[in-house]
Formats: C-alpha cells, structure tokens, sequence
C-alpha cells in the first residue's frame, strides 16, 4: 500500500512527498505520525520545508505546517518550490563542472624536485614534475601528468573521469597507471625478464613515453613529434 507522507532530506530541511488519493484529513493524521517517529532527527531545527504530490492551497499548507511545529520543535521559517529547487541544484552541479573543466584543461601546477617514496601528491589541475616519481610514491592530477624525470610509482591522470588526459615521462617503468577510470593492463609477456615486470632502465639514456587512452584501453607509445 502506497504510503501517505515520505519525509525526504533536503540541503534547505525537508521535503514532503504526498499520495494525492488520500483526503487531507489522512494527510494531516499521517503526518503527526510520521514526525512523531521522525521529529527528533530535526530537534530545534530552523528549516525549510517543500512538498509534491498533492494540490495544496495555502492554507492546507499553512495547517501541514502548523502540525509538524506542534508536534515537534521544529522551527519552519519557509516554504521551498521543490520544482525551483531542483533546477537551481541542476544549475549549480553544472556551474561546478564547468569550474573544474576550466581549472583542469587550462591550468598547471610544477612540482620542483622529486617526491620520496611513500608520498601523496594529488593536485586539482594538470601537473608538470620536475624530478622522479620513485616506487612507492603516489601522484593524482585533475588533469594531464608530465614528469622531466623517471616515473617508477603509481599515477593517475584526469582523476575527474577526463579520458582526454594523457601521461609522459622522460621513462616509465611502472605498470600502475590510471587514466580517467581506466586502469593500465601491462601487454602480457611486455619486456618481462627475472626481477621485475620490465626491463631495467639504463639510468645514462632516457625513452621518453606516453600513455593515453585509445579504443577503451590505456596504451603505452614512445613520445615522438608525431604524438604531441
């Protein structure tokens, strides 16, 4: 049976979801009961309140409201257009992302020197590191990851879910990347020998590679003029 009230959460307080098939006598018996149970979770509480469902006029809405203060501590101070208020939090989550697209696609952090292992680098925009990314030693970039060094840790690019980012490094020895939400699966058999999943760097000459997202899958090129 489809219930009378459901009480729902609301940044502003709460929301009222009304069964329209019920009189508004049911209506208000409904609600005593249902803030009865539920009232102390607003103890003293300064909120607004919205509702759905049911054709309200004004003065059924001023008597809904009149109940739930007697019967509770509840301090109503307004009446919310729940309509209103889903477009403005519609248009707020999509001010944010674009905030963040703009922050991520047309800013860059430098990081100067390298991290030690253990570390946590996360930044809130692209990245460009200056040094080594040792094993053990962790960055996260918003946006696309450089390293002028050796990137032995683990790194994840576009940590916002942009699959557009990419990862480059001077050498990459290390197979725990992530671009987006896709992880990097080494090539089977990729360089293996004794001792590690690749083959050991030669610390005088760098092979400078980039790993970006093709066809659903992170791949690993060489960094070339044709790439950039």
């Amino acid at each position: 049976m489809t219930q009378a009230v459901v009480i729902k959460s609301k940044s502003y307080g709460i929301h009222l979801v009304l069964n329209p098939d019920v009189t508004f006598q049911e209506l208000l018996e409904a609600v005593i009961e249902k803030f009865a149970d539920s009232g102390a979770f607003f103890k003293n509480a300064n909120i607004g309140i919205s509702f759905e469902g049911y054709a309200l006029t004004p003065e059924q809405q001023y008597e809904l409201i009149a109940v739930i203060e007697a019967h509770t501590s509840i301090n109503i101070i307004c009446i919310m257009d729940h309509e209103q208020e889903q477009v403005q939090e519609a248009c707020l989550l999509q001010q944010t992302e674009a905030l963040i697209r703009e922050r991520v696609t047309n800013h860059a952090l430098f990081r100067y020197g390298s991290l030690k292992p253990g570390e946590d680098l996360q930044v809130d925009a692209g990245l460009v590191i200056i040094g080594n990314v040792p094993k053990g030693a962790k960055v996260t970039a918003a946006g696309s990851l450089i390293v002028f060094g050796a990137l032995d840790g683990f790194a994840h690019a576009g940590s916002y879910g942009d699959c557009t980012a990419y990862i480059a490094a001077l050498s990459i020895d290390t197979g725990q990347l992530q671009i987006g939400r896709i992880l990097y699966i080494p090539p089977e058999n990729s360089g293996k020998k004794k001792g590690g999943l690749f083959r050991k760097k030669n610390t005088d000459t760098f092979s400078p590679q980039i790993a970006r997202v093709r066809d659903g899958h992170v791949i690993m090129e060489p960094c070339t003029k044709d790439l950039l």
